[in-house]
């Protein structure tokens, strides 16, 4: 093969890779500019609210006189012969609320649970309780967040160190904007049974 010729091969060869990187770099732009352009980052998404309660504990209890049930310890359970009525939780000192009933929250306001909470807490006596049946009332007003439906729902409460079980009963909304949740609890930590008011979050 002549120099002529190997010159015009090299530049043969040299035309078509030219023409090849060409082509390789047109198809390259036509599926660029096909394609969709990028769509925005999707933002976090945001925590949910909270929803802040505080609430007043109504339990079916009694009063008695100082003195009785001497040495024994706070959450034995008497049974009937006992108490002379029914099995019963005891405790050995009162808070003042015992008045109060399951059957009382039921016609509690929102105002009329705000003014409760609100008021001078009474003072503890040394006189003993009794705390009967299964049935814990929590009437609360909830301070922040979006109501929950009535139906089974979770509690924590500040001070306890699990979430309890709760079922919300009902939504009580007022002209001025009180939401009063009345909940009836399903779990019984011992520490319930030694507190009255109490703040925590619903869920």
């Amino acid at each position: 093969m002549g120099k002529t010729e190997r010159l015009f091969y090299h530049a043969l060869a040299a035309l078509v890779f030219a023409a090849a990187c060409a082509w390789c770099l047109a198809a390259l732009y036509t599926q660029l500019d096909a394609a969709p352009p990028p769509g925005p980052v999707p933002e976090a998404s945001a925590a949910p609210a909270q929803r802040r309660f505080r609430g007043l504990l109504i339990r079916q209890e009694q009063r008695l006189p100082a003195g009785a049930f001497p040495g024994t310890e706070a959450g034995t359970r008497l049974n009937a012969a006992d108490t002379g009525t029914e099995s019963a939780l005891f405790f050995p000192s009162c808070d003042g609320w015992e008045g109060l009933s399951p059957a009382d929250a039921q016609m509690l306001t929102p105002g009329g649970l705000e003014r409760l909470l609100n008021a001078e807490p009474p003072e503890r006596e040394d006189a003993p309780r009794l705390v009967y049946g299964f049935a814990l009332t929590c009437a609360a007003l909830l301070e922040d967040g979006a109501a929950p439906l009535p139906g089974p729902c979770r509690l924590t409460i500040d001070g306890v160190e699990d979430g309890i079980g709760a079922e919300l009963l009902s939504v009580t909304a007022d002209a001025m904007g009180r939401r009063m949740l009345l909940l009836r609890l399903t779990e019984f930590p011992e520490a319930l049974y030694e507190m009255r008011v109490v703040e925590g979050e619903i869920r």
